[in-house]
């Protein structure tokens, strides 16, 4: 028992180093396929949220362009209807991306049973995803309030341990539900959560702080971030901060405009870092995926051919 656990955990270490090798031999095409569903989500966002800024600070002038807008509601139906494209790109972003994000494991699952791939194809299983695109968003659903639910939300990384695997198993296993890909992730976790804490804890560090610290370093050096707190700045100088720091109070906590700034700055950077790793994470989780499936295999055989040499010795001695 203890060599086979610490052969997955082997295996654990060569899931994570083979998807890194795998993330950067095909680097350019996945970083070309996520383009639109990541940027357009941020450039869409940040035009709702630069129109929205602007409206606000210069109601009144727009009011005296014309006596048709001193009628509140015809304001407020030409502002969202100015909106309205941006929010349409980023619904459209946001689909794709959750298309892509399905998409990835079946590609990984598909690419590391063939020995050299030099393009893979991003739109080969559209199809099938968006047959199971309802079950995909319950899944969601059902995942995140499974890890923000108050009663488990002390608990939620033990809790995501044993839900890692869901978007696989309903990726990769056929007439299979949202509650059922759960159970299935639990069933084939149980018994390897220590070989799945690890490597959830690798790809969390490389991907979650490492990266995204870099790239942040990064941006520092080129005065990217000092742009980006100016711009933040605009929108946060609107907050009542005073309000805001009367109620952190109670636990000695006081924020200003530049503090805020800097927070939203430097996480904007990690989020765009974090969603262009999504196929690392979607590499090691499908091969931890055929890993578990593997040894489920190998325990159902072995089940299987000792309850046939049972039978056939008894037949024997009959």
């Amino acid at each position: 028992m203890t060599r086979k656990k610490s052969n997955k955990i082997i295996g654990v270490f060569q899931i994570f180093f083979s998807s890194i090798r795998t993330y950067f031999l095909y680097l350019d095409q996945c970083v070309k396929y996520l383009s639109f569903p990541i940027l357009g989500q941020l450039i869409s966002l940040t035009i709702l949220f630069t129109l929205t800024y602007y409206f606000m600070t210069n109601i009144d002038n727009i009011i005296n362009l014309s006596p048709l807008f001193e009628n509140s509601k015809n304001l407020y139906i030409l502002f969202w209807l100015v909106l309205l494209p941006f929010f349409i790109v980023f619904i459209k972003a946001f689909y794709d991306y959750i298309i892509a994000f399905c998409a990835l494991n079946i590609l990984f699952y598909t690419v590391s049973n063939k020995k050299k791939v030099k393009d893979i194809d991003f739109n080969s299983n559209k199809k099938v995803i968006e047959r199971k695109l309802l079950n995909y968003i319950l899944l969601m659903f059902l995942v995140t309030i499974l890890l923000i639910v108050p009663p488990l939300l002390f608990v939620a990384p033990i809790v995501w341990i044993f839900l890692c695997l869901s978007f696989q198993v309903l990726s990769f296993e056929d007439n299979i539900s949202a509650r059922g890909a759960i159970s299935r992730s639990i069933q084939l976790v149980k018994g390897n959560v220590i070989s799945t804490l690890i490597l959830i804890v690798l790809c969390a560090i490389l991907t979650y702080w490492f990266l995204p610290s870099m790239f942040i370093w990064a941006c520092e050096k080129v005065s990217f971030i000092t742009f980006l707190i100016g711009r933040f700045e605009l929108f946060v100088g609107l907050l009542n901060l005073d309000s805001l720091n009367d109620m952190l109070a109670i636990f000695n906590i006081s924020l200003d405009c530049l503090t805020i700034s800097k927070y939203l700055a430097e996480n904007v950077v990690s989020i765009v870092v974090i969603a262009f790793t999504l196929p690392f994470r979607c590499c090691c989780f499908t091969q931890l995926y055929k890993l578990y499936d593997s040894e489920k295999i190998k325990d159902f055989s072995k089940e299987s051919d000792e309850i046939i040499a049972r039978a056939t010795g008894k037949k024997r001695k009959s």
